[in-house]
């Protein structure tokens, strides 16, 4: 398994893997729009301002099972760089492959290569959290607040 920034190629199949991801979040009942999510991929990876990353991990035979999008931009009210997780998520059956930890790994190094001051990981998903808790905690993460929502229309 490796992990490398995403191409244009790749656009295809994450869309295919997002409808996946998806399925299996708090997001499920939201209507999916591919279009939105294959532009949404193609500025991640066109991004000319070098401000946001999308890296892909890959089996041995070179199909994808996760990503990790992520964007290292000055804070709302300082100068300092943030980097925050946008997306991130792996195929079920791959959680426990260490993919997760190497595309976490990438994207410390590339926010660390932007001279963040911090890298931030929300959980949106509504599922696995106490394990995505013991997960981020053992790489030196501390909670820092909540996700709260409220559904206000239908889909």
């Amino acid at each position: 398994m490796k992990i490398r920034f995403a191409t244009l190629d790749d656009i295809p199949s994450f869309v295919e893997l997002a409808r996946t991801f998806q399925a299996r979040t708090r997001f499920k009942d939201y209507a999916f729009n591919a279009e939105r999510v294959a532009d949404n991929l193609r500025a991640a990876v066109e991004n000319p301002r070098g401000t946001y990353c999308f890296f892909v991990a890959v089996d041995s035979n070179e199909q994808s099972i996760g990503c990790l999008i992520g964007c290292a931009e000055r804070h709302f009210f300082s100068d300092q760089v943030v980097a925050s997780v946008i997306q991130y998520n792996l195929l079920p059956d791959k959680r426990m492959s260490g993919a997760g930890l190497k595309l976490l790994t990438a994207f410390k190094k590339w926010a660390e290569n932007r001279g963040a001051y911090e890298l931030s990981v929300g959980i949106n998903s509504g599922t696995d959290l106490q394990q995505m808790d013991r997960f981020l905690r053992k790489l030196g993460f501390q909670i820092t607040g909540g996700n709260y929502s409220m559904i206000l229309g239908t889909a």
